[in-house]
């Protein structure tokens, strides 16, 4: 074995052992940055982080559209413009309707959409890890109290939330930071001793003006996670 190939080789090992032991905490502190508080409570958003219901909600969007004689969005235009909103913002932008009207059009229909959104992977797993740590976990929703309450008892998943904040429960909603703040009322925590999650940038804007730490779903936040379960390595 020439001496180039014997220090290629000690070099290579040595450079694995730097990885192990000091590389890989350098990538953890960049990817999962510190807390500088206690983490007391997670929040989560329902639609599109812990339930699949994207389909259930474009359906009754452009069920309310042709009741109101408009052309359906397609698709694309709905998770584009009309996802992770809600009912006040939708009939000031696209309903010749009043906020009450289309409330209550969503409410009616939504109800018999519940038994056909599903459970995101990992929902329970997560719920589960973070009840066993004893860290309170919140719900913030826009979606309307009578449709989160079935929805979370259709999933059976009602029993792990410690509060729940829906649109009947605040006068301005997300984007808006009161829902989120609400939550941290009634978990009797203050905003930067928790976690919001989010799919959104509605989302995102209501987390961090409370002042959360916003863990983003597959969109932009001070973290970002492809799965839920990748939520499991902050705790």
């Amino acid at each position: 074995m020439t001496l180039f190939l014997t220090i290629m080789i000690v070099a290579t090992g040595f450079l694995a052992l730097y990885w192990v032991f000091y590389g890989q905490r350098k990538y953890n502190d960049m990817f999962i940055p510190k807390r500088k508080t206690e983490l007391k409570a997670i929040l989560f958003d329902m639609d599109g982080v812990l339930v699949d219901s994207f389909e259930a909600w474009f359906n009754v969007f452009n069920h309310t559209r042709r009741d109101f004689k408009l052309k359906e969005f397609t698709k694309e235009e709905f998770r584009k413009k009309t996802w992770g909103t809600s009912a006040q913002q939708d009939a000031k932008k696209y309903f010749n309707a009043s906020i009450k009207e289309i409330e209550d059009s969503y409410k009616n229909l939504m109800l018999k959409y519940v038994d056909k959104t599903k459970l995101m992977p990992d929902t329970i797993k997560v719920l589960k890890a973070i009840k066993k740590k004893k860290i309170k976990i919140g719900l913030v929703t826009n979606s309307f109290a009578n449709i989160t309450s079935k929805t979370l008892k259709f999933h059976k998943v009602r029993e792990y939330f410690d509060g729940v904040v829906t649109a009947d429960d605040v006068e301005k909603l997300k984007p808006y930071p009161d829902p989120v703040l609400k939550a941290c009322e009634k978990l009797n925590v203050e905003p930067d001793e928790t976690i919001y999650v989010g799919d959104t940038k509605t989302d995102y804007k209501a987390g961090k003006s409370a002042g959360s730490f916003f863990v983003g779903f597959n969109t932009h936040g001070d973290l970002i996670i492809s799965k839920l379960s990748d939520l499991l390595e902050l705790l």
